[in-house]
């Protein structure tokens, strides 16, 4: 019995002595750890260390992002012009025809703004895309002769057209804070909205990553991307009655609402006084924005 004691003592002993080493190494380990990450921070480039190099300073990233893939600058200029066109008719409507009709002015005047944002947004990437293969091509070109990807991609860029100069062109800005090549074409896509600068991105990410022959891989993507770009205009003639359908739906109750807030607001009036008509109210905006989003996503698919 005593020895049976001793033993399963010994046994705790060993036990717990071996939990202390692993505690000691883990925390050997741990500390290790943070000395590499202290050294990696002040060896890098504080810019590319979470933080966005599109990144504006009191303006939300999904506005940001928006107005870049629409081509417009998102500084104060813009800010300012936004402003009195919102403002000076909303305020003029306030003083002739009281707040109902400046709400319906406010209304039609957004909708105008989204419009044209997506507007631009949309001509720029169909533009882009036609001359992404072109782009490619001169890359190949450059990389060809001997030159290494990124110096070629910069070369290229050069020769671009526009709007796939400007919009590449933050590729090489994203560079000089601090980002590879392949990180700034990730955060592209993000902006535009194109999985065509993700396939980008990976052949780079491939190529600095590994290395191999990557303008053997960018001319069969700009082959893939002309493919690619015959068969999307051809499903787009064919699904073009559907999104026009869809957008009338989704702009024509807006547009309506701001039309009758505009032109006699107490039409609506009586039912926002109304406790039930404002609950029909808040119920018909809460389903036209389920509707619309609903609609979005099925566009968005085809």
């Amino acid at each position: 019995m005593t020895f049976g004691l001793v033993a399963v003592a010994l046994i705790f002993v060993s036990l717990a002595l071996l939990l202390l080493g692993k505690g000691a190494e883990q925390e050997s380990r741990e500390r290790a750890e943070i000395r590499l990450e202290r050294a990696l921070s002040h060896s890098l480039n504080p810019m590319a260390l979470h933080k966005d190099p599109l990144k504006k300073k009191y303006i939300p990233q999904f506005i940001t992002d928006n107005l870049i893939s629409a081509g417009l600058i998102p500084d104060k200029a813009l800010a300012f012009k936004t402003l009195a066109l919102l403002l000076v008719p909303t305020l003029l409507a306030v003083g002739l025809r009281g707040p109902a009709s400046a709400t319906g002015v406010l209304v039609l005047l957004l909708l105008g703004v989204v419009v044209y944002v997506l507007y631009r947004q949309r001509k720029r990437r169909l533009l882009m895309l036609s001359q992404l293969p072109a782009f490619l091509d001169g890359v190949v070109r450059v990389s060809a002769v001997g030159y290494s990807l990124t110096v070629s991609f910069n070369t290229a860029l050069e020769n671009a057209d526009q709007p796939l100069k400007d919009a590449l062109g933050m590729a090489v800005q994203m560079q000089f804070a601090g980002l590879e090549l392949d990180e700034a074409m990730q955060r592209l896509a993000r902006v535009y909205g194109l999985s065509e600068f993700k396939l980008i991105a990976s052949v780079v990410g491939l190529a600095l990553n590994y290395g191999g022959k990557s303008d053997i891989l960018l001319s069969r993507l700009a082959q893939y991307l002309r493919d690619r770009e015959q068969h999307h205009k051809e499903l787009m003639a064919m699904s073009s009655e559907a999104r026009t359908s869809a957008i009338f739906m989704c702009c024509l109750t807006p547009a309506l609402a701001g039309l009758i807030l505009t032109l006699n607001p107490g039409y609506i009036g009586t039912m926002w006084n109304d406790g039930t008509g404002r609950l029909l109210l808040l119920a018909a905006g809460g389903l036209q924005a389920f509707g619309a989003a609903v609609i979005y996503r099925m566009v968005k698919s085809i």
